[in-house]
C-alpha cells in the first residue's frame, strides 16, 4: 500500500510538472517540442488520411476533409486539404506583426503557420501544418494548453497515398465542394468562424462522455 501511494504520488508530480512546463514555455518551444519526426502513433482513421486524438480530445463529426473536434468544451475545427498534400503546393505564409500571435513554421521539411487573433475578449487560433489546419475560439488562459493539443494531432497527420491516388482519379475530392484555403488566414479572406455561434455555445454544457463518433476511429 506504501509502495502504491509513493507511485501515486510521484504520477501526480510528474504531472503537475508537465504542466506548468507548457505553461513556461513559449509557442515556438511547445512546437519544436512537439513537431518530431518519428511520431507514428494514430487512432482516426479515414479515407486518405489518418491521425492521432491526444487524451481528452474529441470527434464528433466528420465530412470527407472537415472534422469536428472538442476539447475543454469548445469546438476546433479540422480541415485536412489532400488535394494541396498530393500536388505539393507550398505555402507561402507571412508573419502578421499586427496579428496577437504570427509565427511561420518551417520544420522536419513540412511547412505552416501559427496566428492567434484577439476577437473581443477571446482568442482565434488557426493553426496549420503538414496540409492539415486547426481552428478553434478560446479563452487567454487555454492558449497554450489548446495549442499543445493542436499541435499534436497535426504532427500525426498522415497521408496514404495510394488511396489519395484513388479519390483524385476519380475527382471525388473536388476544391469546389470543400471550399477551403487552408494556406490562408482568415484575416486575409475578411472572415472568422461564426462567433456569435461560439460565444452562444459557450455557457452549453457539454457532456463529452456522451459524443457520438459519426466516422471510424481505431
Amino acid at each position: 500500500m506504501k509502495k502504491l501511494f509513493i507511485v501515486l504520488s510521484l504520477t501526480l508530480l510528474f504531472s503537475g510538472c508537465s504542466i506548468v512546463h507548457i505553461n513556461e514555455q513559449s509557442y515556438e518551444e511547445i512546437i519544436k517540442d512537439i513537431f518530431t519526426p518519428d511520431f507514428h502513433l494514430k487512432n482516426v482513421s479515414l479515407e486518405g488520411y489518418s491521425y492521432y486524438l491526444p487524451k481528452g480530445v474529441l470527434l464528433k463529426k466528420n465530412h470527407l476533409l472537415n472534422s469536428v473536434l472538442y476539447y475543454n468544451h469548445r469546438k476546433l475545427y479540422l480541415y485536412v486539404d489532400a488535394l494541396s498534400y498530393y500536388h505539393h503546393v507550398e505555402s507561402d505564409y507571412q508573419e502578421n506583426e499586427d496579428s496577437y500571435y504570427s509565427l511561420k513554421i518551417d520544420q522536419n521539411g513540412k511547412q505552416g503557420y501559427l496566428e492567434i487573433t484577439q476577437i473581443s475578449t477571446k482568442y482565434f487560433v488557426e493553426f496549420m501544418y503538414h496540409y492539415a489546419k486547426v481552428e478553434a475560439y478560446v479563452e487567454e488562459e487555454d492558449l497554450k494548453k489548446t495549442i499543445t493539443q493542436m499541435a499534436y494531432i497535426l504532427n500525426s497527420i498522415q497521408y496514404q497515398d495510394v488511396v489519395l491516388d484513388t479519390l483524385i482519379g476519380d475527382q471525388t475530392l473536388d476544391y469546389n465542394e470543400e471550399n477551403f484555403n487552408i494556406f490562408k488566414p482568415k484575416r486575409e479572406e475578411g472572415s472568422f468562424l461564426d462567433y456569435e455561434e461560439q460565444d452562444r455555445n459557450q455557457g452549453e454544457h457539454l457532456d463529452e462522455d456522451r459524443l457520438e463518433v459519426e466516422d471510424k476511429v481505431e
